[in-house]
């Protein structure tokens, strides 16, 4: 029999190979999705918020600790859009290689008592959060998660931490510090990298999705479910990925989805 082995091994692992190409082919051609969101309601300045702890600190960055939950660009496009594959789990095959370059680490700083970036996103199996303190002062990093454990941990300054999430969320997630209230920030972890943040121009891009029937979910921190088109219920929409870039062009974000959050 054990004349046989190395054959049937052989074999086996042909077979496998001839599985993985078979899977691989079938998502030979990959698409991008493009939009820009638009807020349809007058430009307003973010409103400082309240620095009641560590004054003398945070206080000499009081131009940057303002209200971030609805942030506009000049021309009014809207920035921090989640828009991401609502794909809890994704055959390797449907990923492109492309994203295995993408960084080993997310980074959030804590850098003049706020958070920045204010939101990110983050590919589970391959990226690691990591905090870093640069303030002066000590701060309290938080990560409200729902699948995963959730994160409170002190940061004295200069320290970090490094933490690996075990499964992807379906909701963005909240952080925020314990020591100081107006501090906030959102972070999307997903068991795949296609996902996108619009800026404050209100574009957004993912690359290289396979092609195919996909459903894509759209989330804004003041806003939740961002039903920015009637028919997108719950700011979920189903497209069909096709070869080439797929524009949903300019989507139109009334100021009423706002209210109430």
């Amino acid at each position: 029999m054990n004349r046989w082995k190395p054959a049937i091994t052989g074999c086996l692992l042909v077979w496998c190979f001839a599985v993985h190409l078979t899977e691989t082919a079938l998502a030979a051609e990959w698409g991008k999705l493009t939009g820009q969101f638009i807020h349809t309601g007058p430009r307003k300045t973010p409103e400082k918020l309240e620095i009641s702890r560590d004054q003398e600190i945070c206080g000499k960055f009081d131009d940057l600790i303002v209200d971030q939950s609805l942030v506009t660009g000049k021309d009014g496009g809207l920035a921090n859009v989640f828009v991401y594959l609502r794909e809890s789990k994704l055959k390797d095959s449907l990923i492109h290689l492309d994203y295995l370059k993408m960084p080993e680490t997310v980074t959030i700083q804590n850098k003049g008592c706020i958070f920045q970036p204010h939101v990110a996103g983050l590919w589970v199996k391959r990226q690691k959060l990591q905090a870093v303190n640069k303030d002066l002062c000590a701060h309290g990093f938080q990560v409200k998660a729902y699948r995963n454990m959730s994160l409170n941990q002190l940061l004295p300054p200069g320290k970090e931490l490094s933490h690996q999430f075990e499964s992807g969320e379906k909701l963005p997630l909240r952080m925020s510090c314990s020591i100081h209230p107006w501090q906030e920030g959102w972070l999307v972890a997903l068991n795949h990298p296609y996902f996108a943040t619009s800026d404050d121009t209100g574009r957004f891009q993912i690359r290289n999705l396979p092609v195919g029937e996909w459903e894509f979910q759209l989330w804004h921190e003041k806003a939740g479910y961002l039903a920015a088109r009637e028919d997108w219920k719950r700011g979920r929409l189903k497209l069909k990925i096709k070869p080439g870039n797929n524009d949903l062009g300019v989507i139109k974000v009334a100021p009423a989805l706002f209210t109430g959050k």
